[in-house]
């Protein structure tokens, strides 16, 4: 299979899972909130349900990057990195502020923030190197 099509594919496939991903977000958190079972096993499978679709997620991404040129690994290493660095210098300073001062100042922020945060600076880092790499 040629690397554009396995792109492509990979794409697709990325779009399908967010797809997935969204109706078992929803499902899932109307069935806890609306019929949770007296079983905490079966809460937390269905809790965490969800994370089965992003897991497929990330395996297109990484079919997409096995599958880029060396110029966009590069850029994108150079973005992952600036994005896993960026997250956790702001996490950990966040995280001294809850400590230190806390609530209402600087209330608990949930975790499941932190993977759309990296996500977000791993896109500001792919414009920045692409923009430094042009």
């Amino acid at each position: 299979m040629k690397p554009i099509e396995v792109m492509i594919r990979s794409l697709r496939d990325v779009m399908i899972w967010l797809f997935v991903y969204a109706i078992m977000l929803v499902a899932s958190g109307s069935a806890l909130l609306l019929n949770p079972s007296e079983s905490e096993i079966v809460n937390i499978l269905i809790g965490i349900s969800p994370v089965v679709p992003v897991a497929f997620i990330l395996r297109a991404v990484v079919q997409i990057l096995q599958h880029s040129d060396e110029l966009q690994q590069k850029i994108q290493l150079l973005s992952i990195g600036f994005s896993a660095a960026a997250t956790a210098l702001g996490t950990f300073a966040y995280g001294q502020l809850e400590l230190r001062i806390g609530p209402p100042a600087y209330p608990t922020i949930p975790s499941f923030l932190i993977l759309p945060l990296m996500v977000l600076l791993w896109a500001a880092g792919m414009l920045y190197f692409r923009w430094r790499y042009r």
